[in-house]
């Protein structure tokens, strides 16, 4: 099921099935609209892969999608430019990584700077220009002068640009409210929290939900307000989250295009964790179990509680009938990290219970979709509460 490239790294392969499965969906989007398309790769390496095509990295992986995405808008009479850059403070790695581009074509124009992020940030801008489509991809081992919010503003003065911020929860997490480390912490969240008598989860909860809302702070007022969701990545063989892939945008349907790449990558990530506690079990006992992780327990459990979702839809429903459309799915995604397949079985379960009614919905037969949020041009359908 793992790659060997990815074996021992399982947390970097959700990770790369969700920027895959996303850049996939989004340059299709922006392909049919933008004529450039520029990608940015602020932490590049390559770090742990030591291969020569890098096959186990976000490098050889962007390049990829570039090329098929650009040979399948040709297809459709969409003729998109797409470039790369890639930023990479240590010289090994560096050399790796201009001797990788140097040697490959993917039909994508590429530039890579040998440079610290943090002082290299006015060159990045300078380069993506403000032309066409740019996506960030944010991705470091550490976090110091890298993802505060102060940090990143300049990156979000750019127009029509989405952002992927890898957030380094379980070191915050212990981290914050000690005060050796509060310095550092005000500055990614400002005022420092308190998190006294909290449970893991609920400091967890507090401080990406603060992040989120720091981040946005740090947009321009201009345009239209910005929005966020993440994903956490939890350890292979530990029910602990390692950190959040954090993303960010001006548009509702980029939010609810993340959350469709995100649910497919969370599917992944609870598979890939059975087989990898697995692995653990037979390695500290010596012995061989005799069936699979999926096998044994192949049917995957709630990722959140089935009425926790129901009493939010009827929380958000009235007597009077409301549309439901794509910019309502996003501000609810935003709001509570579910995916939409979480609140369509709920408002499925509430409409046979005869306590919710689509008013536009005119289908009977069996299915999965009972809230059809692209329909009338995005504006949805009226819901209303019975």
């Amino acid at each position: 099921m793992i790659p060997q490239e990815y074996v021992g790294k399982e947390q970097a392969f959700v990770k790369h099935r969700l920027l895959e499965t996303y850049l996939n969906k989004l340059f299709m989007i922006v392909g049919k609209h933008h004529d450039l398309i520029s990608y940015v790769d602020c932490f590049a390496g390559p770090w742990t892969d030591d291969s020569e095509d890098l096959e186990g990295t976000s490098i050889s992986l962007s390049l990829r999608i570039m090329r098929d995405c650009a040979a399948a808008l040709e297809k459709m009479g969409r003729k998109v430019r797409f470039r790369a850059l890639y930023i990479e403070k240590n010289r090994v790695a560096y050399g790796r990584l201009e001797a990788y581009l140097r040697t490959r074509d993917f039909g994508v124009e590429t530039e890579s700077y040998n440079g610290d992020f943090y002082h290299l940030r006015g060159k990045v801008l300078e380069w993506a220009g403000t032309d066409g489509f740019a996506f960030f991809f944010i991705d470091p081992f550490g976090w110091k002068n890298i993802v505060e919010p102060d940090t990143l503003r300049p990156l979000f003065q750019r127009p029509n640009s989405e952002y992927l911020v890898n957030f380094m929860l379980d070191f915050l997490r212990r981290t914050t409210g000690i005060g050796v480390h509060d310095p550092d912490t005000s500055r990614i969240f400002g005022p420092i929290p308190n998190l006294d008598g909290r449970s893991a989860e609920e400091k967890e909860k507090i401080l990406v939900r603060l992040y989120r809302e720091k981040l946005k702070a740090a947009f321009p007022a201009n345009g239209q307000p910005p929005c966020s969701v993440s994903l956490p990545i939890l350890y292979p063989d530990k029910d602990r989250t390692l950190y959040h892939l954090v993303y960010l945008t001006r548009h509702p349907l980029g939010i609810v295009k993340f959350m469709e790449a995100s649910d497919a990558s969370d599917i992944i990530q609870r598979r890939v964790r059975k087989v990898a506690k697995q692995d653990r079990r037979i390695k500290a006992s010596g012995q061989e179990e005799l069936f699979s992780a999926l096998e044994v327990s192949p049917v995957e459990e709630p990722r959140v509680e089935p009425e926790e979702v129901e009493r939010y839809w009827l929380a958000k429903l009235s007597l009077s009938s409301i549309h439901f459309g794509i910019r309502e799915l996003a501000a609810m995604q935003e709001e509570t990290g579910w995916f939409e397949s979480d609140l369509q079985a709920a408002f499925g379960r509430l409409q046979k219970d005869g306590r919710v009614k689509n008013l536009d919905d005119r289908t009977s037969k069996r299915r999965s979709i009972f809230v059809h949020f692209t329909a009338n041009h995005n504006e949805g359908e009226r819901l209303v509460k019975i």
